[in-house]
């Protein structure tokens, strides 16, 4: 009996992807599968704590799963990069048939962020290395299935572990990490 309810079961949820392949209906059949984009480049200006401007490209073509890498400036002297990765969820998804309308996604991500500052009086670069951990909130606009304007709200913290000899700067138990970005997605 539980086999029948099964076998039912899978037949209808498989019903929908049979009746969107069929060559011979003659009307076109909506695509079931997901649309999302596959890579987003964001810059900020003065949008950020502790950065002052900064550039990110974050990868969206794993299901559920975002990557970001980021560079960024504090001031002149200071520079950091970031790689972090994270699961992806999907808040609100208003993309029509054509591939156009709003996408909200909130992501969660964790990784490791390399702060560097050029000692003037040493007359060399001096790192620290961090944990870092954000929540995203981004919001893209879709103009086209594969091209969209995207706008992101990040808030977390760093927690640095020096090395060698700390940069001197971003000392304590955590760092803010907090900005908004512009960009586009693909």
């Amino acid at each position: 009996m539980r086999g029948a309810a099964l076998a039912g079961a899978l037949l209808c949820t498989g019903l929908p992807e049979a009746r969107a392949s069929e060559p011979d209906s003659g009307t076109p059949v909506a695509s079931t599968s997901p649309r999302r984009g596959i890579l987003t480049v964001r810059a900020s200006w003065r949008t950020g704590v502790p950065d002052y401007m900064g550039g990110s490209l974050t990868v969206n073509a794993i299901p559920l799963v975002d990557v970001e890498l980021g560079i960024t400036l504090v001031n002149p002297v200071i520079g950091s990069l970031y790689l972090r990765a994270g699961p992806r969820w999907s808040l609100y998804e208003g993309r029509d048939d054509a591939g156009r309308g709003l996408s909200l996604r909130l992501s969660a991500l964790a990784g490791a962020r390399n702060t560097s500052a050029y000692a003037v009086s040493q007359g060399a670069f001096r790192t620290q290395w961090g944990l870092n951990a954000v929540a995203t909130l981004d919001g893209t606009y879709w103009l086209a299935r594969y091209f969209g304007v995207s706008a992101q709200l990040v808030a977390g913290g760093t927690t640095y572990f020096p090395l060698r000899q700390p940069a001197g700067v971003l000392l304590g138990p955590l760092t803010p990490d907090a900005r908004f970005s512009l960009g586009l997605s693909f």
